[in-house]
């Protein structure tokens, strides 16, 4: 991790049914050395710079939980969150009901990170280390334009 230039502050939070949100999670909080927290076992808001929030997309609807979660935020809590998808749909992969949510709270979705999930016999190796890495990547980049948009507004 390069320090200045990862955005400070970061939380990583997901749902999942199939435990692909919670490896891409993991390996997102171990780049940015936080835990990854599980919505579902614990559902309280807390305070982040950045947030990203981790699900998939199940039947075209994002879990439950995560949206619930979602709903407890506000721009006090957060006021930028990074969606991060899984599904094995190309069409639906897409948290639409939570970025539709946050527009209406206020909240700035920088950024929607999706990758090729794996359901029952349907792409079932999916994500794989490959898929991990890359949003492990795209999840660094993030940050980093994240932290020079904040400082860019600082300086203004």
């Amino acid at each position: 991790m390069e320090g200045s230039m990862i955005m400070d502050n970061v939380s990583v939070v997901y749902a999942t049914k199939t435990q692909h949100s919670k490896k891409l999670a993991e390996a997102i909080g171990k780049e940015f050395g936080v835990e990854a927290i599980n919505v579902t076992l614990h559902p309280h808001a807390k305070a982040s710079g950045l947030l990203f929030l981790v699900g998939g997309i199940y039947a075209g609807k994002c879990h439950p939980d995560l949206l619930s979660y979602a709903e407890k935020l506000d721009a006090s809590i957060t006021s930028k969150v990074v969606l991060v998808t899984s599904s094995a749909s190309t069409r639906n992969r897409s948290q639409k009901d939570i970025r539709a949510l946050f527009v209406r709270k206020g909240i700035e979705v920088v950024d929607e990170i999706t990758c090729t999930g794996g359901f029952l016999f349907i792409k079932f190796s999916h994500p794989n280390k490959k898929d991990i890495q890359a949003v492990v990547e795209t999840a660094k980049d993030i940050s980093r334009k994240a932290t020079i948009s904040a400082e860019h507004e600082v300086g203004k």
